[in-house]
């Protein structure tokens, strides 16, 4: 059962990754375009923000092994 649920939650995380990249690339086609409003700028740093602690959380997890 235990398995099961990490499972999940790696299928969560790809598909939570995938699809904030595609969103992340919508922002910088917008930004091209025309100005950002103040939600998707926010989401725009949040996203960012998101995959550095993601990278980090990777690094802590692969060398602390």
């Amino acid at each position: 059962m235990i398995l099961f649920a990490e499972i999940l939650r790696t299928i969560f995380i790809l598909i939570a990754i995938i699809s904030s990249a595609i969103y992340l690339r919508h922002l910088e086609k917008t930004k091209k375009q025309n100005k950002l409003s103040t939600f998707e700028f926010t989401m725009y740093i949040i996203i960012q923000f998101a995959y550095i602690l993601f990278a980090i959380s990777l690094l802590f997890f692969v060398f602390a092994e």
